[in-house]
């Protein structure tokens, strides 16, 4: 009988687990006039969208660096992030629940420096301050 519940336990986790996998891989270009960064926190991109940080701020959090990835399209970020849903007519940006659609992807911001072009893998976040 232990067995059986044990067994039982196993597979409800791993179905749970199954469930959570990335949908897609999404590549945007690095724009720093629309993603900003500070010299305190240097590994954190915040979008020019973003709230200061009363309502909450939607945020990229660096994760690790490529230099020999294929992408298969490049998007502009900023399209991406006024074209969706959780950007009204007033201009504001829903910042949790954009940071909610992008963590159903995996996501890497493309800049090129010069003739190298760097991959930043990041993971969204949001914070209140």
């Amino acid at each position: 009988m232990r067995a059986i519940i044990f067994a039982l336990f196993a597979l409800f986790f791993i179905s749970l687990s199954a469930q959570e996998t990335k949908k897609d891989t999404l590549f945007f270009k690095y724009d720093q006039k629309y993603i900003k960064t500070f010299t305190e926190i240097p590994e954190t991109y915040y979008l020019a969208d973003s709230h200061d940080g009363d309502q909450g701020a939607f945020f990229f959090k660096e994760e690790q660096r490529f230099d020999n990835l294929k992408n298969t399209k490049l998007r502009c970020l900023k399209k991406f992030v006024r074209s969706s849903q959780f950007f009204d007519s007033k201009k504001k940006l829903h910042d949790y629940e954009i940071a909610g659609l992008f963590g159903k992807y995996v996501i890497f911001l493309v800049r090129k420096n010069g003739v190298a072009v760097e991959y930043i893998k990041v993971v969204p976040g949001f914070q209140i301050e």
